[in-house]
Formats: structure tokens, C-alpha cells, sequence
């Protein structure tokens, strides 16, 4: 799914479903609502309504992520300042071709 593609709401959506896939799941975590409640420290409430509706605290989405044992998939959410990113890759990779295929001078 191309994320570019969707609303801010519907990203928080989907990352809410993913999330609660993740937490049921026998290889994710395997939780309950009440077990993810007690272990991250966020309400029940704050927890239905994020499942529900995408709508949470980022103080609440990291204790929920460290709760899961996904906090360190926060490091992939930004990338180094100095990564270089696929159209300066793009540029560089065609300025390279265009040197190679220089021709030599007429004589």
C-alpha cells in the first residue's frame, strides 16, 4: 500500500489496524487489550480509541510500541540527516553515465 497515497487519518488508521493485528497475533505479541493496558500503562480508553479510530498521544503510541517490543522501529520512521535520498542517488547515477558516454574530441 502506497501511504503516500492516503489521508493523515487513514495512515493513522492503518497504523492503528497494524498495530492491533501485531497485538493479537500468536507471532506478534499475542496480548489482550486488558494485558497491552497494564503493561504500557495506557488506558483502556486511550487504547479502544486508538484501535477504533487511529486517534493517540505520541507519548501513548511509544509506551505502546515499547509495551509491544517495537519501540526500535521508531529509529526507521527518520532517516539520518546525512542519507541520501533516492532522487540525489538518481542525479548522481545519471551524471555518472553522462561523464562515461562523453565522446572524444573531433580531430
Amino acid at each position: 500500500m502506497a501511504l503516500t497515497q492516503l489521508t493523515n487519518h487513514e495512515i493513522a488508521l492503518h497504523l492503528a489496524r497494524s498495530l492491533r493485528a501485531w497485538r493479537v497475533s500468536p507471532t506478534g505479541a499475542g496480548m489482550t487489550q486488558a494485558a497491552l493496558e497494564a503493561k504500557s500503562g495506557v488506558s483502556g480508553t486511550s487504547l479502544k480509541r486508538f484501535e477504533k479510530t487511529g486517534a493517540i498521544t505520541l507519548r501513548n503510541l511509544i509506551a505502546l510500541m515499547r509495551a509491544l517490543g517495537l519501540v526500535d522501529r521508531f529509529e526507521d520512521l527518520v532517516p539520518p540527516a546525512n542519507f541520501v535520498g533516492p532522487i540525489a542517488r538518481l542525479e548522481a547515477e545519471q551524471a555518472a553515465k553522462a561523464k562515461a558516454r562523453q565522446r572524444a574530441p573531433r580531430k
